[in-house]
């Protein structure tokens, strides 16, 4: 078994995310000490202790080695999110993934063994905690925010002819971002992602066929840990205050 970290430009951008969110949350505090008027002061009071966001955006999916693992597509999802103590939330969400992946059938020779693209969805269904670096209050209407989570991810297509199957698997996740608060009646979210979980191949992959080659080789791992980013934007509305 693996465990890749398939592209290593996402793996550049989330650290240079992370380090200006560093830089968002230590520059409050700050400031803190300098202190300002209360009509004049930067931080506001977050009122609202639930919310519900419709997020979009792009699911970059780790690359297995043929490529039948649900690949990159656009995502759509839900989520739920109440405040539990101090900076800490406990949410849940739920994420659909356009995904498309290649298809094989690994009784066939080399010249004719694809099958080419299938349509099969990524379903992901989570649950876990974020934390406001800024606590309680938002500065200048920022509150740089931080998580982690754990769920199962699900992708059930079948192809004719192809013994490859998704299937439903473990799956946990880190994310960071920002909420930008304008107003106590909305925010907006800016989240960037990264979702682990493992890829499985069937032993017909590997089985020789009538050319005497296989869709894998004898050095191919029978599963790895995928590593699988996204970048999303999201809408949020307060439920109750």
């Amino acid at each position: 078994m693996t465990f890749p970290f398939n592209d290593g430009r996402f793996v550049k951008h989330a650290v240079h995310i992370a380090a200006a969110l560093l830089v968002l949350s230590a520059t409050p505090v700050l400031a803190q000490q300098v202190g300002y008027p209360p009509d004049k002061s930067p931080y506001q009071d977050l009122v609202t202790s639930q919310h519900l966001t419709v997020y979009g955006g792009y699911y970059h999916a780790g690359k297995d080695d043929v490529g039948a693992a649900p690949g990159s597509a656009p995502m759509l999802g839900l989520r739920y999110e109440i405040d539990i103590a101090g900076p800490a939330q406990y949410w849940i969400r739920l994420g659909r993934v356009s995904s498309d992946r290649n298809s094989y059938n690994p009784l066939l020779p080399t010249a004719t063994r694809s099958l080419g693209k299938v349509s099969d969805p990524l379903y992901l269904a989570e649950t876990g905690f974020s934390f406001n670096l800024t606590g309680r209050k938002s500065w200048h209407s920022i509150v740089p925010v931080i998580g982690f989570g754990a769920g199962v991810a699900s992708a059930t297509k079948k192809a004719p002819n192809d013994p490859y199957r998704f299937g439903t698997q473990f799956a946990f996740s880190t994310e960071f971002g920002v909420r930008v608060i304008p107003s106590n009646r909305y925010e907006l979210r800016f989240m960037l992602g990264n979702t682990f979980y493992q890829n499985h191949y069937p032993s017909a992959y590997f089985t020789k066929s009538t050319d005497t080659t296989a869709v894998l080789g004898a050095s191919s791992s029978r599963s790895s840990y995928l590593a699988n980013v996204a970048l999303t934007a999201g809408l949020s509305v307060p439920l109750f205050r």
